[in-house]
């Protein structure tokens, strides 16, 4: 079952954040180096913070419905910067052997 998202996805502006939900990606080909602090990266940081929110959950998926019915998946390269600093653990092959979730470093339950 696909998750569903109980908010709109904030964009930063000129720049995405989601792609269309596609072919995911094994972990070693996640390959952007680390950046600096932009207004796209906060914005994805802002949004996992929201889909933490809605789910209880540390381990979010990278693919998901947006609010507005489409099926969408975060950006690689933001997923690979928010590992470089720390927002996010390693990122890890599932089982099918590529990435489908993305964990938190802190408990959004607390």
């Amino acid at each position: 079952m696909t998750l569903r998202l109980n908010f709109e996805w904030e964009e930063a502006p000129g720049a995405k954040t989601l792609s269309k939900a596609g072919n995911l990606r094994p972990a070693n080909e996640f390959a952007d180096a680390p950046a600096k602090q932009t207004a796209r990266q906060s914005a994805f940081y802002r949004n996992l913070i929201r889909l933490a929110e809605q789910t209880g959950e540390k381990s979010l998926p990278i693919t998901f419905q947006t609010s507005d019915g489409q099926l969408r998946r975060m950006d690689y390269g933001c997923i690979k910067i928010a590992e470089h600093a720390g927002f996010i653990e390693a990122i890890e092959n599932a089982s099918r052997g590529v990435v489908e979730f993305v964990t938190l470093k802190w408990n959004p339950s607390l």
